[in-house]
């Protein structure tokens, strides 16, 4: 066992994996750790390192495994044949030596100080932690100008929106965030499971894993001396829109989000074919059957009763005696986009979830919806 081990999924990143990897280990040592104490493992799915020419044109590692740096072992390879980030995330977590798991992108630079901050926030939170996003250019970083959360958006979509609000100095509790650099214990995440096992692009993946750990009972928190520098880049494969939807519709099924699920669905309905999404539905009623089974069986809460208490905000009054989770459902705008499409309108009507849904907006949620327009 060794203290850290930084997983790093890629996808034809090269050069910018050269850049990360020597900013990770500069970082490391600037913060007093042994450099014998840490291990990068690049999770390769699917880059184009057969390409000709080759070497420091393109590709993510061929021109990194003649290095020292590889021989050595403080680098090491997997190869993984599907395109997906969350579950080259979880290979890298199968095969890693470290106490601690550190997910990075392939395009990021770090703060010193970062390793220090965010390992140390691990212990006293006892669950998964964020680093804070600032964006290359941004120099220095400045308050109003870093990520420090996901707000959390329902009703259209289901997913989380940047939130640049400084709670505190310290660390603080939060609901989610992006995924560009999280840390965790590694016995934490096995045993949680970790990212979803099916994924065809980027997006979903991210929030399930935020939302699955308050679910089991552990917590999320940002670390905002840990930042990080995150390199808009170009992903390394083609994106199509239906499969972050299928992503969506499968992290819901798995985290038994079945009426918002079903909310999502309608929603894209309004702009997409309904035998398209109906596939996309059953076959991820088949696909993520295991992940929801051993959510059903670990839980402590559901996803709306998160959504009741807010557990973020409650620790965070405690903690420091304010609090901004920030939480927007749509609702009564919905209602009216939703009537502008026959087919939307009519699955609506008879949907087996948007009834009890309403019900419970209204009762529990109400103070959090979107008045658009109202006075």
């Amino acid at each position: 066992m060794i203290k850290l081990s930084v997983i790093i999924p890629c996808r034809s990143e090269f050069p910018n994996v050269c850049h990360t990897i020597y900013s990770i280990l500069h970082c490391w040592e600037a913060d007093g750790f042994d450099p014998k104490e840490i291990e990068l493992i690049i999770v390769d799915n699917c880059s184009d390192d057969d390409k000709y020419p080759q070497r420091g044109t393109a590709g993510t590692t061929s021109y990194l495994e003649g290095r020292s740096i590889y021989w050595n072992a403080v680098l090491r390879i997997v190869r993984f044949p599907i395109a997906g980030n969350h579950a080259a995330r979880n290979k890298g977590a199968e095969i890693a030596r470290g106490k601690y798991l550190f997910f990075s992108d392939a395009h990021m630079a770090y703060k010193p100080g970062f390793f220090k901050e965010i390992l140390k926030t691990v212990d006293e939170s006892g669950g998964l932690v964020h680093g804070a996003i600032a964006w290359m250019g941004a120099y220095p970083p400045t308050e109003g100008g870093i990520g420090y959360a996901y707000s959390i958006k329902l009703g259209e979509e289901w997913k989380g929106t940047w939130n640049n609000y400084k709670l505190a100095e310290d660390w603080w509790y939060i609901p989610a965030q992006g995924h560009c650099s999280v840390a965790v214990r590694k016995d934490q995440f096995l045993s949680f499971g970790g990212y979803p096992k099916i994924h065809r692009t980027y997006g979903g993946g991210e929030f399930y894993l935020d939302m699955k750990w308050w679910m089991f009972g552990s917590t999320v928190a940002i670390s905002p001396k840990s930042i990080g520098y995150h390199l808009a880049s170009g992903r390394g494969y083609s994106y199509n829109h239906d499969d972050y939807i299928e992503n969506v519709l499968g992290v819901t099924y798995a985290l038994g989000c079945d009426d918002w699920r079903e909310r999502t669905y309608l929603n894209w309905l309004r702009k997409s074919k309904k035998e398209v999404l109906d596939t996309i539905m059953a076959r991820g009623e088949k696909e993520y059957a295991p992940d929801r089974a051993f959510v059903e069986k670990h839980k402590k809460k559901t996803f709306n009763q998160l959504l009741v208490e807010r557990p973020w905000d409650k620790m965070n009054m405690d903690k420091y005696g304010k609090c901004n989770g920030a939480l927007t459902v749509f609702q009564n705008t919905w209602l009216s986009l939703k009537d502008q499409s026959p087919q939307t309108k009519e699955a609506y009507e008879n949907s087996k979830y948007q009834k009890g849904l309403a019900e419970f907006i209204a009762k529990d949620l109400s103070q959090f919806v979107y008045k658009g327009g109202e006075a």
